[in-house]
């Protein structure tokens, strides 16, 4: 193998292919990066069985050819050395890699390329569902942070997605919360088994996709793994089996009292109480006052929080409010974690009772809902 390429793309495209490279495994090979030549372009390519990604640089090939090295010796170099072309070099019947550029000649020792496991193309037996990475960006950050961090049920530990209608749905839950977000796919008329992709996938997936163009996401024949394909980037991923809570059966269908408040208002509001309500449980009283009959619409959001070694604080801000009064306790993170992901100037807080769940939604086009279950009101 011969071949030159930018620097600037190299190190950039190794630090893709890094977020799948295996830190902790019994298999060497999957510390390494797959360096190979695809239809004109560089190819690098990591694992770690769970995720694997490929990424494709531009490069000028002299001579075809593949090899593995190790992952962090390679990255370190070629983020060390100066902007400018660099020239990668394998000679026959060796898995070694020459790497030179200016002022810089280095050899590194590479492992058989033939032991580095098959990461799936993007041929799968489904019609491909194509969306726009922009939105697929928005649509992981949204759900992904409200799933289980813990693998004592496996199925929490995923994002269910959900194609029928011209539709899509990402839906993520543990057992105290739930995020859906629905977006639309004109055109795309074909429904699909639902899947489960693991959290901690998409969350890398958000980390590399491009921020415009396409994403293509297929579902390999088998069943067994899903990919995210775009122009320069392949992210395979293993699915997760089993069955995922039934969804609609867990967001209210009604609601007796709705606040609206400024989205930034309410997230400065929580983290004014967050440090109190963290000695204890994270528990914050939430109480939504209506104007009464003379200021229609008009009200206060009002949060408590009180930690007995500590002490308390409790901050009001303007809400509109519709329906009677309420008091409902919530989990103060849970909020937090809601209102930083949410853009829009502002947000509505509904609630039917203290034992109900509540519901935060944007006032905006955008078709999201989260649910928080409350907290108990004997605490």
């Amino acid at each position: 193998m011969k071949i030159t390429c930018k620097q600037q793309d190299l190190s950039r495209g190794l630090s893709i292919v890094s977020h799948a490279v295996s830190s902790r495994s019994t298999l060497p090979i999957l510390a390494n990066i797959l360096v190979s030549t695809d239809q004109g372009r560089l190819k690098l390519s990591a694992t770690n069985l769970e995720i694997g990604i490929n990424c494709l640089i531009d490069a000028e090939i002299m001579e075809d050819g593949t090899t593995t090295v190790p992952a962090k010796t390679f990255t370190d170099l070629i983020n060390s050395l100066r902007p400018g072309q660099v020239e990668l070099n394998v000679a026959d019947e060796s898995n070694d890699v020459n790497v030179k550029s200016t002022g810089s000649n280095a050899n590194i020792k590479g492992m058989d390329p033939s032991e580095f496991p098959l990461i799936p193309s993007a041929e799968g037996d489904e019609e491909p569902i194509i969306l726009d990475a922009g939105m697929l960006k928005d649509m992981i950050a949204q759900v992904v942070f409200a799933a289980a961090d813990d693998d004592s049920r496996p199925v929490l530990t995923g994002v269910l997605v959900e194609v029928a209608n011209e539709q899509i749905s990402f839906a993520a839950a543990d057992a105290f919360r739930l995020a859906l977000r629905l977006a639309p796919l004109a055109g795309h008329t074909a429904s699909h088994n639902s899947i489960l992709i693991p959290a901690r996938t998409l969350s890398e997936l958000a980390r590399i996709l491009p921020s415009d163009g396409a994403v293509q996401m297929v579902v390999t024949p088998n069943r067994s793994q899903v990919l995210f394909h775009t122009e320069h980037i392949d992210l395979v991923s293993r699915l997760i089996e089993g069955t995922f809570p039934n969804i609609k059966a867990a967001i209210p269908k009604e609601h007796t009292t709705r606040a609206v408040v400024e989205t930034k208002e309410f997230a400065a509001a929580v983290k004014t109480v967050a440090p109190f309500a963290r000695d204890s449980s994270n528990i914050t009283r939430i109480k939504i006052a209506s104007g009464g009959e003379q200021e229609a619409g008009a009200g206060t959001l009002t949060l408590e929080a009180t930690a007995e070694d500590v002490g308390n604080n409790v901050t009001t801000i303007n809400a509109a409010v519709d329906g009677p009064d309420q008091e409902i306790i919530f989990n103060v993170k849970y909020l937090g974690d809601v209102l930083a992901i949410l853009d829009t100037p502002e947000v509505a807080l509904e609630v039917t009772s203290p034992a109900r769940p509540g519901v935060v939604k944007p006032v905006s086009a955008a078709e999201y809902t989260y649910v928080i279950m409350p907290m108990s009101t004997n605490r």
